[in-house]
């Protein structure tokens, strides 16, 4: 079990202090003060994502806000070695996602549950697969392979660029064209 950060003195480390997963546990254990700081370092990175799927700011911004709900929501349901920001990020898409699509809600059920547990979750799956072979249909090889290291294996920029043997900066300017063609797609 994970402990929880101290300042020395025996109380607990001050929020800001604290690591992404460290701010989950002291969420878990009801300190719901710890997701002030969560928000604090995520809101403008979700809106920045959000903005990319969206044709207007004002809708960027609710849907990060709901995308923040959702993840208080459901914040038990984070898998222990997932990372928050990966996460974060699947729940903004999914939000994004449904929007275009006209559902104002995303089923709780379908951001992290095992599809064994869903009572659709062929349909779930379905349209998970159905966005990946649309995202490799409008994609390069290589803009494909950054995508898939990025959002679904959740690696860093520099572990990615290691990987494909290219620099941080290539890996970051194809990632940027890769979710452009994206985005031009989602706003047909």
């Amino acid at each position: 079990m994970n402990r929880l950060k101290t300042n020395g003195e025996g109380a607990l480390a001050p929020f800001n202090t604290c690591t992404d997963s460290e701010l989950v546990n002291r969420v878990r254990l009801g300190e719901t003060k710890a997701f002030d700081e969560i928000d604090n370092r995520y809101r403008e990175t979700l809106y920045r994502f959000l903005l990319r799927f969206t044709l207007g700011s004002e809708l960027a911004e609710e849907l990060s806000q709901r995308t923040l709900i959702r993840a208080f929501e459901m914040i038990g349901q984070l898998q222990s070695g997932e990372k928050l920001a990966g996460w974060l990020h699947r729940i903004a898409f999914r939000m994004a996602v449904a929007e275009k699509r006209g559902r104002k809600t995303v089923p709780l059920e379908s951001l992290n549950e095992p599809a064994a547990m869903l009572p659709n979750r062929f349909e779930v799956e379905e349209e998970k697969q159905n966005l990946w072979n649309l995202a490799k249909q409008h994609l390069s090889p290589d803009e494909w392979t950054i995508l898939v290291l990025r959002y679904r294996d959740d690696l860093p920029l520099a572990k990615i660029a290691e990987r494909i043997g290219k620099n941080e900066g290539a890996v970051r300017v194809q990632l940027h064209r890769a979710r452009k063609k994206l985005q031009l797609y989602f706003e047909r």
